[in-house]
C-alpha cells in the first residue's frame, strides 16, 4: 500500500492528544516526540539502546473491512483465510497503541524497523542497534503482509 495515499487531515498530532493507555504502554526505551518525517505527526524516539531483533508489538486497533477504512496512514491489512483481507485500522488514537505512532522511513538507509505477521497480528522486529534519541521507523509501512511469507 502506498503510503502517498493518506489523507491529510490538516491538524497537528500534539501530547496533549495522545490518550493516556497509548502514554502508559509505551516500553521505557521509547518516548513520542514530534516526528521528524512528517511535521503534522507525533513520531516514536529510542530514548535508550534498542537491540538488533528486538520485537515490539502487536500493533493494536480495529478490524475492518478496507472499504470502511477512510485513511492508510494507521492501518495494516492482514489476511484472514474465512474472511479476505481485513484492516487492523488504528486512525482513532482511541483503539490504538503506540504502535500507530511509527512513521514510515523514506529510504531503505533509514529503516530500522520491519513488520511481521505472526497468527494474524503484525508486530515490528529491529533491524540494526539503535542508539538514543532516533527516530524508529519502518520502510514497508502500510503494506499488505501475507503470513506464509512472514512467519518467524
Amino acid at each position: 500500500m502506498n503510503q502517498n495515499t493518506t489523507e491529510s487531515t490538516g491538524s497537528v498530532e500534539t501530547l496533549a492528544d495522545v490518550p493516556e493507555h497509548v502514554l502508559r504502554g509505551l516500553p521505557e526505551d521509547v518516548k513520542l516526540f514530534p516526528s521528524a518525517v512528517d511535521k503534522t505527526r507525533l513520531g516514536v524516539w529510542a530514548t535508550k539502546s534498542i537491540l538488533k531483533g528486538k520485537k515490539f508489538g502487536p500493533f493494536v486497533g480495529d478490524k475492518k473491512k478496507r472499504s470502511q477504512v477512510k485513511s492508510n496512514v494507521y492501518m495494516w491489512e492482514v489476511y484472514y483465510p474465512n474472511l479476505g483481507w481485513m484492516c487492523v485500522d488504528a486512525t482513532d488514537p482511541k483503539k490504538g497503541n503506540w504502535l500507530r505512532y511509527i512513521n514510515w522511513a523514506r529510504s531503505g538507509k533509514e529503516q530500522n524497523l520491519f513488520p511481521l505477521e505472526i497468527n494474524r497480528t503484525i508486530y515490528y522486529k529491529s533491524l540494526k542497534a539503535r542508539k538514543r534519541l532516533r527516530r524508529v521507523k519502518t520502510r514497508a509501512r502500510r503494506q499488505r503482509i501475507q503470513s506464509r511469507k512472514r512467519l518467524i
